[in-house]
């Protein structure tokens, strides 16, 4: 009788599991779309020029939602690429993104990507990645 109790503990506390387990898949999983959206991000910036760092431009190359005058910039549904994953809006549950850039001094820039999203928890998560472009040192 003492066995089957145990054993009845045992396989309860296993299968309470199984929903942190599915949480946390999930927030992993939305991290890492995230991640690659933001690497990819910075990816196509880094081709860019300092100098052609501006409104103009960034719009032009669907980098940035259009008609934006200054920073920071949003971006929600881009084109990268031809997959859906690299768009905030479409990967992501209220899914966005915002590119701020700040001038540095020697004709460099510095460049801020945040992915905001809601999480399926329902809890607000972003990540901030950046780099700078120029010869700043």
């Amino acid at each position: 009788m003492f066995g089957v109790f145990v054993l009845a503990m045992a396989a309860t506390t296993f299968f309470a599991l199984f929903p942190t387990v599915h949480r946390s898949q999930q927030i992993a999983k939305e991290e890492a779309i995230a991640q690659q959206m933001s690497q990819r991000m910075l990816e196509q910036l880094q081709l860019l020029k300092p100098s052609d760092i501006t409104p103009g431009t960034l719009s032009q190359l669907n980098l940035i939602d259009p008609n934006q005058t200054q920073p920071p910039y949003s971006f929600t549904n881009i084109p990268l690429d031809a997959g859906w994953r690299f768009s905030p809006a479409q990967a992501l549950r209220n899914g966005t993104g915002t590119l701020t850039v700040t001038q540095l001094d020697a004709s460099s820039v510095r460049l801020a990507i945040t992915i905001g999203w809601k999480s399926s928890s329902g809890k607000s998560s972003s990540i901030t990645t950046g780099t700078i472009l120029g010869g700043y040192r």
